[in-house]
C-alpha cells in the first residue's frame, strides 16, 4: 500500500485493516521517497542510506499505534514510482494493491501517469489492484458492491465480503449484467458462493440501468467497490469525488494467482 499524502492515510488503512484477515500477514505500506537530484540507483545506493520516513508514512505508523494495529512500513528511493510500486508488489508476492487518489508528492497527475501506468503493469500479474477515492474520514458501516462475472466483478466481491466479515458491518451485492445470457448465471453463483462464505445472507439487487446516475442512486452508502471496466464504461473517473460524505473503490481483478511454491 503506497501512501504520500498524510491527510488520506487514516480512511486508506481502515480499508486495509478491515480486509486482512485473521493469519494473513499485516498490511504492508511503503512510502516512495523521491531520489536526491542527480542520483542513480545503482551507483549513490550506497552513498544515500536508508529513504527517510515521509509525512504519510509516520501518519500510517501513528495510525497503526492509535488503532492497536499491527502493520509493516518500509520508505523506498523512487525515481520511477509506478515501476517502484509494481516491483515492490512482485517481490512481496502480494494479492492486493491499495492506492489513494491524490496528487503524487513526486509531482504530476497520478490520474495521468502513476495509476495509469501502474493498472496497466498489473493487468498481467495476479495482483488485484485499487484505486482508493477517498471523500469522507466517516466509519463505514454499510458497504456496496457493483458485481459483474468477469475478474473485476470477483475481485470486487472479495473485498467487499472481507470488509462486511469485519465488525460484520452490512454489504449488499448491485448485479451488473453482461451483454451475454450465461454471464447471468455466473452473477447467481458468484453470490451464492459469497453468501456461503461470508456466512450470512445479504441482499442483491440488480443494476436498473447502466449509467453513472443510476448506479450513485442505488448505492447509497458511505463505501461503494466497483470495477475498473464498469467505471470505465461509465465514465466514473478516478479524480472524481462523488460525494463529500462516501467513499469508492475502483478495482481491477486479477487474473491468475500467484504460484505456489
Amino acid at each position: 500500500m503506497p501512501v504520500s499524502n498524510p491527510d488520506g492515510v487514516a480512511p486508506l488503512m481502515a480499508i486495509a485493516l478491515a480486509a486482512t484477515e485473521p493469519g494473513e500477514p499485516p498490511p504492508r505500506v511503503i512510502a516512495l521517497v523521491p531520489r536526491p537530484s542527480g542520483g542513480d540507483r545503482s551507483e549513490s545506493a550506497e552513498r544515500e542510506g536508508p529513504a527517510p520516513p515521509t509525512p504519510a508514512l509516520i501518519a500510517a505508523i501513528e495510525y497503526g499505534r492509535a488503532n492497536g494495529a499491527a502493520i509493516e512500513t518500509e520508505p523506498l528511493w523512487s525515481d520511477n514510482p509506478a515501476a517502484d510500486i509494481i516491483s515492490a508488489a512482485e517481490s512481496a508476492r502480494v494479492a492486493w494493491v491499495l492506492l489513494g487518489y491524490h496528487q503524487s508528492a513526486l509531482g504530476g497527475d497520478t490520474m495521468g501517469g502513476v495509476v495509469r501506468e501502474v493498472f496497466a503493469s498489473a493487468r498481467a500479474l495476479p495482483i488485484n489492484l485499487g484505486v482508493f477515492i477517498h471523500g469522507t474520514n466517516r466509519p463505514v458501516d454499510r458497504v456496496f458492491a457493483a458485481v459483474d462475472a468477469g475478474a473485476d466483478g470477483r475481485a470486487v466481491l472479495e473485498l467487499a465480503i472481507r470488509i462486511a466479515r469485519r465488525d460484520r458491518r452490512k454489504l449488499r451485492a448491485l448485479l451488473v449484467p453482461g451483454k451475454i445470457a450465461r454471464n447471468e448465471a455466473g452473477l447467481v453463483d458468484l453470490i451464492r458462493d459469497a453468501r456461503a462464505r461470508l456466512g450470512r445472507l445479504f441482499p442483491a439487487d440488480v443494476l436498473t440501468k447502466r449509467s453513472l446516475n443510476q448506479l450513485f442512486s442505488q448505492t447509497p452508502g458511505q463505501l461503494l467497490i466497483v470495477g475498473r471496466s464498469l467505471a470505465d464504461e461509465l465514465g466514473l473517473r478516478l479524480d472524481e469525488v462523488p460525494a463529500r460524505d462516501r467513499c469508492v473503490i475502483v478495482l481491477q481483478g486479477a487474473h491468475t494467482k500467484w504460484p505456489t511454491s
